[in-house]
């Protein structure tokens, strides 16, 4: 069975909306889990309205924790999760029929080679849409995942993994842990230790609507643009977000460390070591090691901060 994990916080607006798209999808064998995050608005109520409705499909999980942000909240979620494989959803958007069968699909066939003990995380394209669900004209190049790096080096930097078109299955979910204030997306959290001790898997198809609308937490943006690359390259802050990348490296070691392949252990060490060196050195660290962000304007500002 697949549980679609759907973390809610005052998503009344297009809740109803998404919740016909999981009910529609063409692989039945399917269970919706459901935490809200003590939501102010209606959300509550069309929860408890489908949940009656569809009582052999729908969950809702009720207790008194206030995450405070969709990554415990999710987090959370997997701790519910009992299902063969779990798949993320966010509240706003919209999935084609077909997206729950062509991902598991996909993992079936990599369970084939790899094994199901071996933790694998699937991952699939998105069509931008507005808040209507029109298409938005973005070209691929300028989102922020074009370039699909599954590989952990690349990974430790950057997250190329949108979690709304994320599939996991029990080997890879069952150790994604407690909620840790160094983990700053549970997609990125889930991408980087699954691309360390098993494989993440691109698969090149758009199989859901990912809305913009404005209030989003994580949203879709043109990261080719002028004033984009040009924010980024003298955004300040770019040093802090380099800290938070080796305090959640350190995480990453401290939790699964002992269970790594050689390689992946010898790369998060070699990573872990960067900051101990010299601006020279930790910029010659940083090539050697491939720990590199997608595009020139990206590297130059990991270079320029680090």
């Amino acid at each position: 069975m697949v549980e679609i994990l759907l973390a809610t916080y005052n998503g009344e607006r297009y809740l109803a909306e998404q919740l016909e798209s999981l009910l529609s999808q063409s692989e039945k064998n399917i269970r919706i889990l459901i935490r809200d995050d003590g939501s102010t608005d209606g959300t509550r109520g069309i929860l408890e309205d489908y949940a009656q409705k569809y009582p052999e499909k729908i969950r809702v999980i009720c207790d008194q924790i206030r995450c405070g942000g969709p990554t415990p909240n999710f987090m959370e979620l997997v701790k519910h999760a009992a299902g063969e494989y779990i798949m993320f959803c966010d509240q706003d958007d919209v999935w084609k029929k077909e997206k729950v069968r062509r991902t598991l699909q996909v993992m079936a066939e990599k369970e084939e080679t790899r094994g199901t003990d071996c933790p694998l995380l699937v991952f699939s394209d998105y069509i931008v849409a507005d808040a209507a669900l029109n298409p938005v004209p973005v070209r691929e190049k300028q989102l922020q995942v074009y370039g699909h790096r599954t590989d952990f080096r690349h990974l430790l930097v950057q997250n190329y993994v949108t979690g709304c078109t994320v599939m996991m299955n029990r080997a890879a979910y069952r150790l994604m842990g407690d909620y840790d204030p160094r983990i700053r997306m549970h997609d990125w959290w889930a991408a980087q230790y699954v691309s360390a001790i098993g494989e993440v898997v691109h698969l090149p198809e758009k199989l859901m609507y990912y809305r913009q609308h404005g209030d989003n937490v994580v949203s879709a943006v043109n990261v080719r643009s002028f004033s984009y690359r040009i924010g980024k390259l003298m955004d300040r802050n770019t040093r802090y977000n380099l800290k938070l990348n080796f305090a959640e490296a350190r995480l990453l070691y401290e939790r699964f460390g002992s269970i790594m392949p050689e390689d992946s252990k010898n790369a998060l060490e070699e990573f872990l070591r960067i900051p101990d060196f010299s601006k020279p050195r930790r910029m010659a660290a940083l090539l050697k090691g491939r720990f590199l962000k997608g595009d020139m304007v990206r590297i130059l500002g990991q270079m320029f901060y680090i």
